[in-house]
């Protein structure tokens, strides 16, 4: 039986009742593309379409490929992370019997929709930005970094395409289908990740918590480099940040590396070396982004909003997995960075409200403590110090009397 591809899928999904009867999405509606079709996001081994049912949206991922252990790997990433799921993860569901096509059940994964931009939409949006750029950096450090390796676990695919910004600036990963969980150490991957992000000597064979790292630095570098230095931009070719897969083959041939070398941004250029090196070391010996960042001094971001900003136009929803395989040339451009703007600069005091100066702030203390006051505590003092004085002289003249002189 020959496996559906992107066609198949979207000619089934314009039938709801019929693809998904007896399941959530049966009486739900899929969101059409301009020209009514299903508004479809494509990746390298599955497509997404967006569904709405039962007030909610979810994102349906229906691979495009047969894993035959795709359902156990799910099932295990779903127990593993019960407890635990990090706020930069959505929540999935494995169905295996999740859509029909021509009368035969295939499997989807169910996931939480959601609204925001691919990591190279959100940064080509705000290039110029150094402020929300930085933001994003210390958010990725701190945030899906951090968790990955506090669980002891890897997403095994970090990339732009699955990386997520939303409105209010948070960092959603999706795309689960190759993670990587300490119950599958010593199985080969079941997929090598993007060869922009990944480590150039990478194989089937390294398959390991630590397979995140070189991404993980990759991602980081490459927003602190563009808000330093926006120009780096012209390095972007629609499917990456700033490097590829040639950077990292030949760094010492690379315009990029010499160039990041040189940056203004001293962190960016110690970074690079420390990029470079990695370049050269087996895969499973690349440290964690932490370790790399020691000793590196790194320029402050713009402290977190308390209260987000609302943003100028809704969100343009983009699928958690990939690029749509039709976009239109305004499609996702620049969708998050208004809200994200405004919360920048909402946490920025105005002028009227700037912090009172030490005179007027003296002022006030004086208005606040009349000369009845002041008295009373001169007062409290005087008395203090008196009976002080008086119970020394006491011991004193006791020592004297008893002890004599010579004590």
């Amino acid at each position: 039986m020959a496996w559906p591809g992107i066609t198949d899928f979207s000619e089934a999904v314009q039938n709801p009742r019929l693809c998904f009867k007896g399941t959530d999405f049966e009486s739900g509606t899929v969101t059409p593309n301009r020209r009514g079709m299903p508004l479809v996001f494509s990746g390298a081994f599955a497509c997404v379409y967006k569904v709405s049912a039962g007030g909610q949206t979810f994102a349906v991922r229906c691979f495009t490929r047969e894993v035959k252990d795709q359902q156990h790997r799910y099932n295990r990433l779903s127990e593993y992370l019960a407890n635990v799921l990090p706020p930069s993860f959505v929540h999935f569901e494995y169905l295996e019997r999740g859509v029909a096509v021509r009368g035969d059940w295939y499997p989807v994964v169910r996931m939480e929709w959601v609204e925001g931009e691919p990591l190279n939409g959100f940064t080509r949006a705000n290039v110029n930005d150094p402020d929300v750029l930085r933001r994003v950096a210390a958010q990725w450090r701190g945030g899906p970094a951090a968790s990955l390796r506090g669980l002891g676990i890897a997403h095994n695919d970090l990339q732009h395409g699955n990386v997520m910004v939303q409105q209010d600036g948070r960092i959603r990963l999706v795309d689960y289908d190759g993670m990587f969980l300490p119950a599958f150490r010593g199985e080969r991957s079941p997929e090598l990740g993007h060869k922009n992000f990944q480590h150039p000597l990478r194989t089937a064979e390294d398959y390991d918590a630590w397979v995140d790292n070189f991404p993980s630095l990759v991602v980081y570098l490459s927003l602190l480099a563009l808000a330093s230095d926006p120009g780096l931009w012209d390095f972007y070719n629609d499917d990456n940040l700033l490097f590829t897969g040639k950077d990292y083959a030949a760094p010492g041939n690379s315009p990029l590396f010499a160039r990041l070398k040189n940056s203004p941004d001293s962190a960016v250029a110690q970074l690079t070396e420390r990029l470079e090196e990695c370049c050269a070391l087996p895969v499973k010996d690349v440290p964690d982004l932490e370790t790399v960042l020691s000793g590196v001094t790194l320029s402050a971001p713009a402290p977190a909003p308390l209260v987000p900003a609302q943003p100028s136009s809704p969100a343009v929803p983009q699928a958690p997995s990939a690029a749509p395989q039709a976009p239109s040339p305004s499609a996702g451009q620049g969708a998050a960075a208004p809200g994200y703007r405004g919360m920048l600069q909402a946490q920025q005091p105005s002028p009227a409200r700037s912090a009172p100066s030490a005179q007027p702030a003296q002022a006030a203390v004086r208005r606040r403590s009349p000369p009845g006051e002041i008295r009373k505590v001169l007062i409290g003092v005087t008395a203090t110090v008196a009976v002080t004085v008086a119970v020394c002289v006491g011991v004193i003249a006791w020592r004297v009397s008893v002890l004599g002189w010579s004590f």
